[in-house]
């Protein structure tokens, strides 16, 4: 993710992470891999790379989370619920 990662829109940099992550899995299948191989120029196993994935993916997810809670005071809010804020209330 690197430096560009407090970059744009939070809900927009959760989309493109998680394609990324599903990136990994779809060529995983598409190409007959294995989690323990590197794909010819990569420099770590697909493993890894998906784990990279997803600790970007739960790096948007807080950030969109603060933005949401600075935003509409929601630090009351249980999450875990994964319930969208309503804009209009």
């Amino acid at each position: 993710m690197g430096q560009f990662k407090n970059v744009g829109n939070p809900a927009h940099a959760l989309a493109e992470e998680m394609a990324e992550a599903i990136q990994v899995i779809n060529k995983l299948y598409r190409f007959n891999g294995h989690w323990n191989e590197i794909p010819v120029g990569k420099e770590e196993t697909r493993w890894q790379n998906l784990n990279s994935e997803m600790e970007d993916v739960i790096y948007q997810w807080e950030r969109l989370k603060e933005y949401y809670n600075n935003i509409y005071n929601m630090d009351d809010i249980t999450w875990g619920d994964c319930e969208a804020p309503n804009s209009a209330g």
